[in-house]
């Protein structure tokens, strides 16, 4: 096989978890645009992992709800991070 077609065997591998990553993401972080951004990580990192090209389908649809989790997690503790540093005091009930 050369790059060319192994390239293109890899592309369609990802495409058929492409929307499956992103509804995930989705359901996980309730924004769109946070879910776009979580699931491309997670397409990214299934591209690196050589697993990903020689398993099965219920193994790579595994592989892509356990990456699209842990991308959609990564990006709300981000989120909540920045949200933290923009807010200078903490607010106290009653006060």
């Amino acid at each position: 096989m050369n790059g060319i077609t192994a390239l293109h065997d890899k592309s369609t591998l990802l495409r058929s978890v492409e929307h499956y990553c992103y509804q995930i993401a989705f359901y996980v972080l309730d924004n769109a645009s946070d879910a776009a951004a979580a699931s491309e990580q997670a397409l990214l990192s299934l591209a690196g992992d050589p697993r990903f090209a020689s398993a099965g389908a219920d193994e790579r649809r595994g592989m892509a709800k356990k990456a699209a989790v842990a991308c959609a997690m990564l990006r709300a503790r981000e989120r909540c991070a920045a949200n933290m540093r923009k807010e200078p005091h903490p607010h106290v009930a009653n006060e």
